[in-house]
């Protein structure tokens, strides 16, 4: 009875361990950023193709984060066009 309780007790860290690495969302700083244009959120690109963030203290980009349903920042800085 003691093997089987424990067999149950690995099986589910298991299966919670699994479940919780399946639902995990990638960074923010992977997922489409956007940039402040007026009051418009416009899709800035690929970081270091087509923008960068350079040295300052605002907020460079924003990604959209589904829970919130809001365009939270995501780089620090001021954003530098390369295209």
């Amino acid at each position: 009875m003691r093997k089987m309780r424990i067999i149950l007790h690995a099986s589910a860290i298991i299966v919670a361990a699994t479940a919780a690495i399946a639902s995990s969302k990638a960074p923010h700083k992977e997922r489409a950023q956007y940039y402040l244009r007026g009051e418009d959120y416009v899709p800035a690109g690929t970081y270091g193709v087509d923008y960068v963030c350079e040295a300052g203290t605002g907020v460079c980009t924003y990604y959209y984060d589904e829970t919130r349903a809001a365009y939270v920042p995501g780089r620090i800085g001021k954003i530098a066009f390369l295209r």
